[in-house]
């Protein structure tokens, strides 16, 4: 499934959760079989990307949390947001992932 670019927002209430991975950036890492990018994710944005952020789309055909490398900045959005062509994201859903 490929999935849209445009309407995305951040997970509320995550930077509690935790994973076998030890990070979320890690976990982006570990199962995205690429290196960590040097920028954000989220369109127009030319911030470092520092985290892996818990997102969301807003379009009920797509279902379930992603991680995405983000900035500090973007992490904190609570508007629906688009990420660049050719973003990468990993479930965050660890029964999927790391906790198997």
């Amino acid at each position: 499934m490929i999935l849209p670019t445009d309407g995305w927002r951040n997970k509320g209430g995550t930077a509690g959760r935790s994973c076998n991975c030890g990070s979320w950036k890690q976990h982006w890492i570990n199962f995205s079989s690429e290196s960590w990018p040097l920028l954000c994710s989220v369109e127009g944005c030319v911030n470092k990307a520092v985290l892996g952020a818990h997102i969301y789309n807003t379009n009920s055909e797509v279902t379930g949390e992603y991680i995405a490398p983000t900035c500090d900045s973007c992490n904190k959005l609570t508007s629906i947001f688009s990420l660049k062509d050719g973003t990468t994201l990993v479930s965050a859903n660890k029964q999927k992932t790391c906790a198997q």
